[in-house]
């Protein structure tokens, strides 16, 4: 886990100094987030996993090209993984494998994969999530369970093997989860997974606070990654009060904040990064 981090005083941390944040450790060490759901170039963890890389941190990350490959958005040249792997290895801070995160096994053997490389884990950012239609009378409890296991277990045993593996300084840690806001009509699976992950990721960030751990959940509204066809990119175009949806990187700069020192004072909190769709639309 390498030396202990020297935590700041509130009175020496009411002024943001680089040379401090978290993303970097006074010895020289570099944190490492992981970040989950990197299955394709246009969509948020990309643009999380750019943002981290340029704050300095080594960016662990994963998806299932299995489940990418078939989502009926996923453009195979414009979503192609590897120009962003070879952009972001150049950096010599990122990583990324193949997870399927509706394996029990699939957190652990992740989190040991990141230690056996004598590296300190001290932001999770969980962003993959199972999204297929299916209205009330059409999802299957086949895939009610898929959604289920991989959206909300999975997410659960990550934040677990973070907690159980957590050794450093309060104020460090920093959890991120993704929601969506109700109603979802057409995917009641989804939607009934991520309306778990919110209690789940409220529920964490009590249980962890005494441990200086943040835990918070992102809700990004309607954002273009590509699934957008031209008439729902215009209607939101029309009604959205920054006359345009939000973007990755919207969403993946309130991860960086959140992540770094300037966060540590925000947690069990549900924040919406959508541009004011959530309230402010026409």
């Amino acid at each position: 886990m390498g030396k202990p981090h020297k935590a700041l005083h509130p009175a020496e941390a009411t002024i943001w100094d680089p040379v401090h944040d978290l993303a970097m450790r006074e010895q020289g060490e570099i944190f490492t987030a992981v970040v989950t759901g990197v299955g394709r170039r246009r969509g948020i963890a990309a643009a999380v996993c750019r943002a981290l890389v340029r704050e300095g941190w080594h960016v662990s990350a994963s998806g299932w090209p299995d489940y990418d490959s078939q989502a009926p958005w996923t453009d195979q040249a414009l979503d192609d993984l590897r120009p962003l792997t070879k952009e972001l290895q150049a950096s010599g801070r990122f990583d990324w494998r193949p997870l399927d995160l509706s394996s029990p096994s699939a957190a652990r053997e992740l989190f040991e994969s990141i230690n056996d490389d004598g590296r300190s884990v001290a932001a999770l950012v969980v962003v993959h999530a199972r999204s297929l239609a299916g209205g009330l009378l059409e999802v299957t409890p086949a895939e009610f369970d898929h959604h289920v296991a991989v959206n909300a277990r999975g997410t659960l045993l990550l934040i677990q093997e973070f907690a159980r593996r957590w050794r450093d300084d309060i104020g460090i840690g920093r959890i991120l989860t993704f929601i969506s806001s109700p109603p979802l009509g057409g995917e009641l699976a989804y939607a009934a997974s991520k309306g778990a992950l919110e209690w789940l990721t409220l529920s964490a960030a009590a249980d962890l606070a005494p441990r200086g751990i943040t835990v918070n959940a992102i809700a990004p509204g309607p954002i273009d990654t590509g699934w957008m066809s031209a008439a729902t990119e215009a209607r939101i175009r029309d009604t959205a009060p920054f006359g345009r949806a939000a973007s990755p990187d919207d969403v993946a700069e309130l991860v960086a904040f959140l992540c770094s020192e300037r966060g540590r004072g925000i947690t069990g909190q549900v924040i919406h990064c959508d541009g004011g769709w959530s309230t402010l639309r026409g």
